[in-house]
């Protein structure tokens, strides 16, 4: 499906889908736990639905309404299984450390998109601690045959993912002796990891940091359930927010300020441009204002290079994103695709091993490919209203994250024709 903007001037409220990041992390602990957790405002994509299959296939008992999602979690009762972690890379690492922590054997797949990214520092910690992992290096699926030891210590490279050390976070109250995990560096993307550590004491888990975030401790204390509300998705705001700041006047309901999601840096992003982006009730106000160059450092934040790259696109001058190179490795490789999108928009883009650089101002329509990434397809969606004539290949990957994107667009009055 491919979808087609037009030149936009968005105006209205609307609110983003829940987090994706606490959705994954929520429902893993409750699946993990002993006893009936529920859980409101779960995300509703492909995501979401990945990790809920994936919790069923260990057991728990899942029941779904509109209000609320129930989880009677499998507590201390493992049992041989196969995933299907589909495109989520949270849930696919998330549960690689998870099935290692369990005494009997797990086949986990992932998607083809999944299977060109980092995972074999992970499983080498995995092995340190007594499991058997074989990789697949066609598919990138994994058997794991979960240890007998009872916990201890393991090491673990910090420099490549924060996913690595979230799964071995959440896996940690499966030991009977619990677990202490040491990084060579401390974690990238330490945000997601503290996310992480709230979810799970919020869930009864006791962890615990020091040593400069390079050391961390989680107790044998086991997951109980929790009646646990998960807030609204940051990642998915940003393109809302930018919509406004870009082409109209829009308001995003439901927004922490204070949130520990990564993406809340899209408010200092969208201001280092020159964007006007204020408190307004219960979430934030964007407005159309007159933009200009800018320079951000995204390694915290990675996210938000799709974000960014358009947004220097429509600012005059020399814009400059810094600390990129892990987003070569999410469903794209990001910059590469942005590169490619902006550059059929008429926008001069450059990009080395971790700097963009975008000469904005001049931007135009164009016909550019999703590269069956959502933040791609948004991101490109958001800059059809300010240069109109936009075609969106591949329009439907929104819904690994996003499902409703289009639709939410359309009700703000943006001019967007799905063809299939």
């Amino acid at each position: 499906m491919d979808a087609q903007i037009g030149e936009s001037r968005p105006h209205g409220v609307v609110q983003p889908p829940g987090s994706k990041s606490y959705t994954i992390r929520a429902v893993v602990c409750a699946a993990l736990a002993d006893g009936r957790s529920t859980l409101e405002g779960v995300l509703d994509s492909e995501d979401s639905s990945a990790v809920k299959a994936c919790a069923s296939a260990l057991g728990a008992t899942l029941r779904d309404s509109d209000t609320a999602l129930e989880i009677e979690g499998v507590g201390s009762d493992p049992r041989s299984t196969e995933l299907q972690c589909g495109e989520s890379g949270a849930t696919f690492r998330f549960l690689l450390a998870i099935a290692a922590a369990r005494p009997v054997r797990t086949v986990l797949h992932c998607a083809p998109s999944l299977a060109r990214r980092p995972v074999r520092a992970l499983l080498s910690s995995l092995e340190s601690l007594g499991a058997v992992c074989e990789l697949d290096e066609r598919t990138g699926s994994v058997s794991v045959m979960g240890t007998m030891q009872r916990g201890g210590q393991v090491s673990l490279k910090g420099g490549i993912s924060s996913q690595f050390l979230s799964g071995l976070l959440l896996s940690g109250p499966l030991y009977p002796e619990g677990l202490e995990i040491r990084l060579d560096v401390p974690t990238v993307s330490e945000r997601y990891v503290a996310m992480t550590m709230r979810c799970m004491r919020a869930f009864g888990a006791e962890v615990t940091v020091s040593e400069g975030r390079r050391h961390y401790t989680v107790s044998p204390k086991r997951y109980r359930a929790n009646h646990y509300a998960i807030e609204a998705d940051w990642s998915a705001a940003a393109p809302l927010l930018a919509l406004g700041a870009i082409s109209g006047d829009v308001t995003v309901e439901g927004l922490h300020p204070d949130s520990l999601q990564a993406d809340v840096r899209v408010l200092s992003l969208l201001r280092s441009a020159g964007a006007d982006v204020r408190p307004s009730g219960r979430g934030f106000r964007a407005v159309k204002a007159a933009l200009h160059k800018f320079e951000v450092h995204l390694d915290d934040a990675i996210d938000l290079l799709p974000m960014a790259g358009v947004l220097g696109a429509v600012a005059p001058g020399m814009s400059e994103l810094r600390g990129i190179q892990r987003a070569r490795d999410k469903e794209s490789d990001r910059v590469a695709a942005m590169v490619d999108g902006l550059r059929k928009c008429s926008v001069a883009a450059q990009a080395d091993v971790d700097r963009m650089t975008i000469a904005g101002g001049l931007a135009r329509g164009g016909n550019v490919s999703s590269f069956n990434d959502h933040r791609i397809a948004m991101a490109f969606g958001v800059l059809g209203t300010a240069t109109g004539d936009m075609m969106v290949q591949g329009a439907e990957c929104v819904s690994k994250t996003y499902p409703h994107f289009w639709d939410d667009l359309k009700s703000l009055g943006v001019e967007v024709e799905l063809h299939e």
